[in-house]
């Protein structure tokens, strides 16, 4: 399915209470970089994601796959890869944080994404208070990214100073 992807993503400063809202165990890797393409297992589902250049909106085009076909894929390649829970807040206007939580060499890290259905709808978005800095526009911060290279040193600061 080809869509447009609208979305901006934050640190997160504070934590919501997650206790009584939906969540995914997410592992994703990659397999490229141009364009960017991974594998992801959400709960029980697999998809195959392409995902074209760009930061506040992007091409993305998802397939369902087997789990056979996700293994098949995954190889023995070295694991570019990253294992979180995805939290599914509402929001006002029937918007929905997608709040991340990091597991493995990432744990302790968070952030946050809101996606939208027009441009306008993006640019008018004030951020609760439990959202941290912007950080849509960075492109060290992807996760294709953090898997290759790990978190940005500069954000280190920025991170340890939220009420985590």
């Amino acid at each position: 399915m080809l869509a447009v992807e609208r979305e901006r993503k934050f640190l997160v400063k504070k934590l919501p209470d997650v206790f009584k809202v939906k969540k995914k165990e997410i592992i994703q890797k990659y397999l490229s970089s141009e364009p960017e393409l991974r594998i992801r297992k959400i709960g029980g589902d697999y998809v195959l994601t392409k995902k074209g250049p760009g930061t506040h909106t992007r091409r993305e085009e998802e397939m369902e796959i087997s789990s056979e076909l996700f293994l098949f894929l995954e190889g023995d390649r070295p694991p570019m890869q990253i294992q979180k829970t995805r939290y599914y807040l509402p929001l006002k206007a029937g918007l929905v944080a997608e709040l991340d939580v990091y597991k493995g060499e990432f744990q302790g890290f968070y952030s946050v994404e809101v996606e939208f259905e027009t441009e306008e709808d993006m640019k008018a978005f004030a951020p609760p208070d439990w959202f941290g800095m912007e950080v849509t526009e960075r492109r060290d911060i992807t996760n294709y990214q953090m898997a290759k290279n790990g978190i940005p040193k500069d954000l280190t600061a920025i991170i340890e100073s939220y009420s985590l």
